[in-house]
């Protein structure tokens, strides 16, 4: 019997230390988190997925706009880059990349001065065209802003109107899908 009460208290002595263990690492874990709040309601730490999106918002739009844009800053952990956005269709019907280039000297681009179609040679002229893909290199803050890249919603099914806010999902090559609360607020945060 002597034997059977120090194998148990043997065992016992071990699980207890076993489990102090365990309890002493989880406690070291979440001590490593970051417990920092958000800065302001337009900051958004997606620290999980290896990407932080921050200072996101949409300016407001006219009443009889169909057309909106939003903005948004990346920074990501690892190199990546934005393949993808999308909106709920109860805001928007899509939502595209988009960025504003100086159309060089030697571009040509339509008018339609005359409505036909025609096309003139143009110097220093900004045209918006479609991006597939941002790259987002690993560390720095890929801002997207006005007259550079920004996200198009197109087809809007109501204004954008100060004091809403609405979700957007951005689809990463390497981190997945991160979907953000996007406020409506008349400039920049």
């Amino acid at each position: 019997m002597m034997g059977m009460t120090r194998h148990l208290t043997s065992r016992t002595t071990w699980r207890f230390a076993a489990a102090l263990v365990t309890v002493g690492a989880l406690t070291v874990a979440a001590g490593c988190g970051d417990d920092k709040k958000a800065d302001s309601p337009t900051e958004t730490a997606a620290a999980t997925a290896g990407v932080q999106i921050t200072g996101q918002w949409a300016r407001t739009s006219p009443s009889a706009a169909t057309i909106g844009a939003a903005y948004a800053t990346f920074t990501s952990t690892e190199d990546d880059a934005i393949i993808g956005v999308s909106i709920d269709a109860s805001i928007a019907k899509t939502a595209e990349m988009h960025e504003m280039v100086m159309a060089g000297a030697d571009s040509t681009m339509p008018v339609s001065t005359n409505g036909m179609g025609s096309t003139a040679t143009t110097m220093g002229a900004m045209t918006m065209q479609p991006v597939a893909k941002v790259a987002l290199p690993a560390g720095k803050a890929v801002t997207f802003k006005p007259g550079s890249y920004h996200f198009m919603l197109m087809d809007l099914a109501k204004p954008l109107e100060v004091g809403t806010t609405f979700k957007l999902t951005f689809v990463f090559e390497k981190a997945g899908s991160i979907t953000v609360d996007v406020p409506v607020l008349d400039e920049a945060p």
